[in-house]
């Protein structure tokens, strides 16, 4: 039986074949089976093939993997919210009958209401198991809690330097899942170079990387980490054997100086 997404891989960092095998490659072989991709990365065929390949070699059923891929704004825009076609193709291009998850890349005003219409539809087929919204804040939360359906899974940008304490809270207070994309802020020299995490660091025998992702998971959100080194993803799938005091969770959220790296574009202001 598939597991919930409590840790997972961006199918964004490699752009051909080769780089995304061996990227899914390494996160299985240490553990890691949940994968996300969206149109705009332009890698949810390479992903499909790759994942093909992987659990053929490592004799997994379907359901030991969970596929995550989005509707980008361009697809909202040229359908008018009507993304059945786009979800058809990529379950078709990834070889899948159904996605584990799909979200709203973008929260684009004038065609959400229309996608999400079609959202709640392909969950009620059972085309997706979870459906939920990216790049969403307090404003546009309070908004989609009182749909008749509201999302499962919200994926923020989050990480030490921006906590996104409020978001976390509602979401956890509504039952919603929260995942947290570029979860190390490019390791920002205000993380690498921090005392704080050198400090809990050292005292955990982990690298602060490793730190990073163990706040994430402590603090009840699941972190989307990329990189294109199996190396790293090893390094990085090693964090399940110890867990963080709630004193060292306090001392790196009390990095945050609500920093965001992904501004959001003009034409997405909100719901």
């Amino acid at each position: 039986m598939m597991k919930d997404m409590i840790f997972g891989t961006g199918a964004s960092a490699n752009k051909d074949f080769n780089g995304i095998l061996s990227t899914v490659r390494a996160a299985v072989q240490n553990g890691i089976y949940c994968f996300d991709t969206a149109p705009s990365y332009k890698t949810e065929k390479f992903l499909g093939q790759a994942l093909k390949t992987v659990c053929q070699e490592q004799e997994l059923a379907r359901d030991a993997i969970w596929i995550q891929t989005k509707i980008d704004a361009w697809q909202m825009q040229e359908s008018n919210g009507n993304i059945r076609k786009y979800v058809d193709t990529v379950i078709d291009e990834i070889g899948s009958e159904y996605l584990d998850s799909l979200l709203i890349h973008w929260p684009i005003p004038e065609y959400f209401d229309n996608t999400w219409k079609s959202f709640v539809k392909l969950y009620e087929d059972g085309i997706v198991k979870k459906i939920g919204v990216c790049n969403v804040r307090m404003r546009q939360l309070k908004k989609l809690i009182n749909y008749d359906f509201p999302p499962q899974i919200v994926q923020i940008e989050r990480n030490p330097l921006r906590t996104c304490l409020d978001e976390i809270n509602f979401c956890k207070e509504h039952g919603i899942a929260v995942q947290a994309y570029s979860p190390l802020c490019k390791m920002d020299r205000r993380l690498s170079e921090s005392e704080v995490l050198k400090d809990i660091s050292e005292s955990n025998h982990k690298s602060i990387g490793q730190i990073i992702l163990r706040w994430h998971i402590d603090t009840g959100v699941t972190p989307i980490f990329t990189s294109r080194k199996p190396s790293r993803i090893k390094e990085y799938s090693e964090i399940f054997d110890f867990t963080l005091t709630a004193q060292e969770i306090a001392s790196i959220s009390d990095l945050n100086i609500n920093y965001k790296m992904y501004l959001e574009s003009f034409a997405c202001p909100g719901l």
